[in-house]
């Protein structure tokens, strides 16, 4: 499994690769044949439907948390009847989707008649129609997917992930020229999502054995389920609020190429989330193991540690990069009339850091069921950041629409979080910090000297562009190495992962 987690671990990070790659040529491709308004209509319609994801309240993080319980005790009868709950449960899920997605259509115009013309509202409608559908078939999926998590096959994981990584766009790009417009996006994502559904039905049951107990179902156990899943439920609405209600309030209050912009902010900004969450993920089954045996906070704190500071220099230095040339980049990719992505993706990212470097301690919280009061603290701010949002969409556009998102992020992921886990989870959150904090240093000292000299010398031809980008990860990667590098982040580089 030690294997499983690092060449998993690899494989993500070689998927964000690719799939930043794939993005850097596939969306300036968008832009360009289907338009700046169409494109920004796709993504405001997905961020309506993505809120249906909601309805899995949690489900699959609980999976995780009793399938370890029920494998470290080794009640497999009890794992056959889980798998078989949780098929019924999404089946059901999957019901309600299709149900909610069809009033959701059915009243398009009614949603969106303030902003959109006649024509807009009717390609909305179409994209709704079809996308309900992906939701529903993704439910289903998420069953099987859960499974392969918990078994920690994080490789034929990624593997799959690559490969539909390059799929979306090789099925998309022929519609496009063809003349079926923007929906090809949608066409083009619920066709992998069915293949990518009888991938994963045929690797859990013939690789991984994975097998079903209909006939002794524990729906008693709904009543745990629930109990553990709800808080995670109130996660994943903050996690809506901050990912994409802007898009929505945007689209009521501004116009399509104002949410075509802010989308573009967001899918950077969602590309830090990817690198973090995809070292901290490989990682959830071994918190839920080390907490069932219940292994000393000591222990827990260091794998925290020994996570958050990969997290924090990968961050950083992409961060720090993104600073030094986004602004030609952000040009040369999405076009000179989204520049102010540039200034939006650097104050939604530059608070986000904290918490990304913290998501093992997220899942310390749900594997120690302590995860209660973070819920509870995000909700709070959730509504916070739509009432922001919302004055903010209003008053001062886009800036004013994501200025919600770095208040919830510097007081409810920040503040708040840091405070649990020193106070009630038993953390050694100042020696976390301690360990880290040479991180910032590291990214103030590589970024500030470029920033100055592009006062003089700015980034304005793809030559610059590449000379500015490898001076700066020379500059970084020589202080990292010399100043905050540790013995075991030498071996991960130098030893092939090997310690």
């Amino acid at each position: 499994m030690g294997n499983q987690r690092k060449l998993g671990a690899v494989l993500s990070y070689i998927n964000i690769i690719a799939k930043n790659l794939v993005t850097f040529l596939y969306v300036p491709f968008l832009l360009r044949f289907v338009g700046q308004s169409n494109y920004g209509l796709f993504q405001m319609t997905n961020s309506v439907m993505v809120s249906l994801s909601l309805l899995s309240m949690g489900f699959s993080s609980a999976y995780v948390k009793f399938y370890i319980t029920y494998k470290v005790n080794k009640q497999y009868d009890q794992l056959k009847k889980l798998n078989a709950l949780y098929l019924i449960l999404f089946g059901v899920i999957s019901i309600v989707a299709l149900i909610i997605g069809a009033i959701l259509v059915i009243n398009t115009g009614t949603i969106f008649g303030r902003s959109l013309n006649a024509s807009e509202i009717r390609l909305t409608t179409y994209l709704m129609a079809i996308m309900v559908f992906d939701v529903a078939i993704t439910f289903i999926s998420s069953v099987f997917d859960s499974n392969i998590t918990v078994n920690e096959q994080f490789i034929f994981q990624q593997s799959r992930q690559l490969m539909q990584t390059f799929l979306v766009p090789i099925i998309c790009i022929p519609l496009v020229l063809v003349g079926v417009g923007v929906l090809s996006i949608a066409i083009t994502q619920i066709s992998v999502a069915t293949l990518f559904l009888i991938i994963n039905i045929n690797y859990c049951i013939k690789r991984l054995n994975m097998r079903f107990d209909f006939s002794n179902v524990d729906f008693s156990l709904l009543k745990d389920l629930g109990i553990f899943s709800f808080f995670i439920f109130l996660n994943q609405i903050v996690d809506l609020v901050n990912n994409n209600v802007p898009n929505f309030i945007l689209g009521m209050f501004q116009d399509a190429k104002s949410v075509a912009t802010f989308a573009i902010a967001i899918q950077v900004k969602n590309m830090f989330f990817m690198l973090s969450t995809s070292l901290s993920n490989v990682f959830v089954p071994k918190v839920n193991q080390l907490v069932n045996l219940d292994k000393s906070k000591t222990v827990l704190t260091d794998l925290m540690i020994k996570v958050g500071r990969i997290q924090m220099a990968l961050l950083f230095y992409v961060l720090g990069g993104f600073i030094v040339v986004g602004k030609f980049f952000i040009q040369i990719w999405a076009g000179a009339e989204n520049s102010e992505a540039y200034y939006l993706i650097i104050l939604m990212v530059l608070p986000s850091i904290i918490p990304l470097c913290q998501n093992v301690g997220i899942e310390i919280q749900r594997a120690m069921k302590k995860h209660m009061f973070r819920s509870i603290v995000y909700v709070i701010f959730a509504g916070i950041n739509i009432l922001i949002t919302i004055f903010g969409s209003i008053h001062f556009g886009l800036v004013g629409a994501a200025i919600g998102y770095v208040v919830a992020m510097v007081f409810a992921n920040g503040f708040f979080m840091n405070w649990y886990y020193y106070k009630k989870i038993g953390l050694e959150i100042k020696r976390y910090w301690k360990e880290t904090m040479k991180m910032s240093l590291l990214f103030v000292l590589s970024t500030i000297p470029f920033i100055a000299i592009q006062q003089k010398i700015e980034v304005t031809t793809i030559w610059s562009f590449i000379i500015f980008g490898i001076m700066y990860s020379i500059v970084y990667l020589a202080i990292y190495y010399k100043f905050v590098m540790t013995d075991y982040e030498k071996s991960l580089i130098f030893h092939k992962f090997r310690k």
